[in-house]
């Protein structure tokens, strides 16, 4: 945690000699697929704007922490800022409909939705300029797992009165079967296993890797159930208005090949992971949820939608054509996959 604590402190700057350079404000250290990714967007804007673009990365919540990322890029206390729907609700309506859990655990596909619809369709356009902000790109927490220390989550009855540390609307849905939900961060997730205090976690599988829990909890359920992706990058709109037209153009070039850039490494991180994991001397053991118990828990997220919609509606959205539009997005983007592989494979 002191570790942690410390790389937060710090900002990396990717030029020192940039014509303009962009503070950029994350909550998360300076390590994992995230941060790598979003150092190899901060190279390519430097790379294709010629040295114009530079950025400066404020890690671990320096600048400000994530449930202020949305007022602090408005406002322009940073240029650039990882935003989740989950901490900004009210303001991030017409976002959340990426956090609805779908059976979409395809994070390339998901990602592509997502990015889609936010650059389109007006609701979110208007949302996002509302806020005094630009959208970049999207990210994506790839799918959902659940690892417990001593027991395997083969049914839904298996989550009756189980002490389970979870989130968001996957979250709500465990304690509707009847978990004993704790909401906790990922950082304090180990010792909460180790103690006992929790006896299952939701998370993803690179995630449980680089929290150590593999350590302290031996039984992965793979949910593979579908992802968080109400989760993105936004630019303060004067800053974006301020810069040239080829720098927009380069900077909205690289947002988009961020997308598969991060979706091909996430991907395999979580395999690498899992071949980690389950190998060596105290290696996890896996098992996968029965097939009709998942059906029953996938349909309970479908149960979600009708209430999401009301909620964009009553903020005054078009909540069932946002979700209608982000479901063709899908659709095309799985045809697309499943018609001419991954773009990194061709």
């Amino acid at each position: 945690m002191a570790a942690l604590a410390v790389s937060g402190m710090f900002a990396f700057a990717s030029t020192a000699g940039a014509e303009t350079t962009l503070r950029w404000s994350d909550g998360q250290p300076n390590r994992g697929v995230s941060s790598e990714t979003l150092q190899w967007m901060a190279s390519e804007l430097e790379k294709r704007s010629d040295g114009d673009l530079g950025v400066e990365f404020h890690w671990g919540g320096a600048l400000f922490k994530s449930r202020s990322a949305v007022k602090g890029v408005g406002t322009r206390s940073a240029d650039i800022a990882t935003i989740i729907a989950a901490y900004t609700p009210k303001e991030l309506v017409a976002y959340s409909v990426g956090d609805i859990p779908l059976p979409n655990s395809d994070v390339w596909v998901g990602m592509r939705a997502m990015y889609e619809l936010s650059t389109t369709h007006p609701a979110l356009k208007k949302m996002f300029d509302e806020l005094n902000l630009v959208y970049l790109t999207n990210l994506s927490t790839s799918a959902i797992e659940v690892l417990c220390k001593d027991k395997f989550i083969n049914t839904l009855d298996d989550l009756k009165g189980v002490k389970m540390r979870a989130v968001g609307p996957y979250g709500r849905i465990f304690k509707e079967l009847g978990a004993d939900v704790a909401r906790l961060s990922q950082a304090k997730v180990y010792n909460a296993l180790d103690s006992g205090i929790v006896e299952c976690n939701q998370n993803y599988m690179y995630s449980i890797e680089v929290f150590k829990q593999n350590e302290v909890a031996k039984k992965l359920t793979r949910l593979d159930w579908g992802q968080h992706l109400a989760f993105g990058i936004v630019m303060n709109k004067e800053t974006f208005e301020g810069l040239s037209e080829d720098n927009r153009s380069v900077l909205q070039d690289v947002s988009s090949d961020f997308i598969d850039q991060f979706a091909r490494r996430i991907q395999e991180a979580n395999v690498k992971a899992l071949e980690r994991m389950t190998s060596g001397d105290s290696p996890l053991e896996v098992t996968e949820m029965d097939p009709n118990e998942k059906a029953k828990l996938e349909k309970m997220g479908f149960d979600i939608v009708p209430n999401w919609i009301k909620r964009a509606d009553d903020a005054g959205l078009p909540g069932q054509d946002i979700f209608d539009s982000y479901m063709a997005l899908v659709a095309k983007y799985e045809n697309i996959r499943d018609e001419k592989g991954y773009p990194w494979d061709n």
